[in-house]
C-alpha cells in the first residue's frame, strides 16, 4: 500500500524522507508526547496536504517541502492497532494528553507497526502512524521524494 507525508528537511536533525520519527519526537504531537518517536503518514496525498496546512497559520512556507511516497506491506495495515477514541480526541485548541497517552502505550507495547486513527482535519480520512522501533519498519520503503509546490490560492 502506498502512504504519504509532506515533510521538510531540518538540517542537523533529519531529512524529509527520514523514517526515524525524530521530527515528531522533537515537538510531540496529537498521538505522541515530546521525546517519543513516531512517523505520521496519511492514506492519501491530499490528506497529507491538509494535515500540513493546519500547522502553517495561513502563511506560504518558505522552506522546501517534499511529498514523500512510502510503501508499506498491506498486511501491516490490515493488522493495524485501531484505538478507542477518547471524547477529546479531536480537540483543535491543543493536543490532548489522552491521545498522546494512547500513542505512547501503542509504541511501548510494540505489537503493531501501524496505528490507524482518523484525521482531525478530515475525519472521513485516516492517518497511519508508524512505530519506527518496530521490527517490521525495515519493510517500509521510500518510493519517491519529490519537491512539492504549494498552490498560492491555499494561502489567501
Amino acid at each position: 500500500m502506498k502512504i504519504y507525508r509532506l515533510a521538510k528537511d531540518k538540517p542537523g536533525h533529519y531529512a524529509a524522507d527520514d523514517l526515524s520519527g525524530n521530527g515528531a519526537a522533537l515537538s510531540g504531537g496529537r498521538w505522541n508526547p515530546r521525546g517519543l518517536r513516531v512517523l505520521y503518514t496519511c492514506c492519501s496525498a491530499s490528506t497529507a496536504l491538509l494535515e500540513s496546512l493546519v500547522h502553517m497559520a495561513g502563511l506560504m512556507p518558505r522552506a522546501n517541502y517534499f511529498l514523500i511516497v512510502l510503501e508499506i506491506p498491506d498486511a501491516d495495515v490490515r493488522k493495524a492497532y485501531v484505538p478507542g477514541l477518547p471524547p477529546d480526541w479531536s480537540d483543535i485548541a491543543r493536543d490532548p494528553a489522552s491521545t498522546a497517552a494512547i500513542g505512547q502505550h501503542w509504541i511501548e507495547q510494540g505489537k503493531q507497526l501501524v496505528m490507524k486513527v482518523p484525521s482531525v482535519v478530515s475525519p472521513t480520512d485516516f492517518n497511519l502512524l508508524l512505530n519506527p522501533l518496530h521490527a517490521q519498519m525495515a519493510s517500509v520503503k521510500v518510493l519517491e521524494k519529490k519537491l512539492f509546490r504549494f498552490d498560492a490560492r491555499l494561502f489567501g
